[in-house]
């Protein structure tokens, strides 16, 4: 662990910061509680102690947020490419192989997409925004969970769902992984450009 000047926020959320590249104190002053509620780990009793802290070291505070932004969830900033190889090498999956097909297709299409673990399981998002993330709990199956609220917009025969900000997408075995790897590409290329549009 870097040898920072933290309070004391406990261990998950002293690991989030230092994943996220924050070493300093007053580094914190860059980035707005919105910013660092997102990091997996910090929860709202460690983004008290770090606001008191702020202000007790010369009337520092966080960078002032936008208007009415929520403290909503957002994927990793940085790729935890460790975690998820971590977890990869224990999963018992019957379809493992297939997963780590998929994973390659998905990391392969931008390379600023990012994964981390998400209800235990690997997840990916774009510049901070979900895109998709496993659903291990089937056996028979490969099943993927888009979860985006641009994902509607996306049209592909691969979607399935009509879910408000949801779409689903299966593979049976390596064979249809393959077959169907260029419309997942199209389908993470094309919610990528509704996330890019202003």
């Amino acid at each position: 662990m870097t040898n920072s000047n933290f309070p004391k926020i406990g261990s998950p959320a002293t690991r989030a910061l230092e994943a996220a590249g924050y070493t300093d104190l007053k580094q914190l002053t860059k980035a707005t509680e919105a910013d660092l509620a997102q990091l997996h780990g910090m929860g709202p009793k460690a983004l008290g102690i770090l606001r008191e802290a702020l202000q007790a070291e010369e009337g520092l505070s966080f960078k002032q947020g936008k208007a009415g932004e929520k403290l909503r969830k957002k994927g990793s900033p940085v790729s935890r490419t460790d975690q998820v190889e971590e977890f990869l090498r224990e999963l018992g999956h019957p379809l493992k192989a297939e997963v780590e097909a998929v994973r390659t297709i998905i990391k392969s299409v931008n390379k600023d997409i990012n994964e981390e673990i998400k209800w235990k399981a690997p997840s990916f998002n774009y510049k901070g925004e979900y895109m998709v993330t496993f659903n291990l709990r089937e056996m028979k199956r490969i099943h993927l969970v888009f979860h985006n609220p641009l994902i509607p917009k996306v049209k592909s025969e691969l979607l399935e769902g009509n879910y408000k900000d949801r779409r689903m997408t299966y593979f049976a075995d390596m064979q249809d992984v393959k077959a169907k790897k260029p419309l997942l590409e199209k389908a993470l290329k094309d919610l990528i450009k509704l996330q890019e549009k202003p």
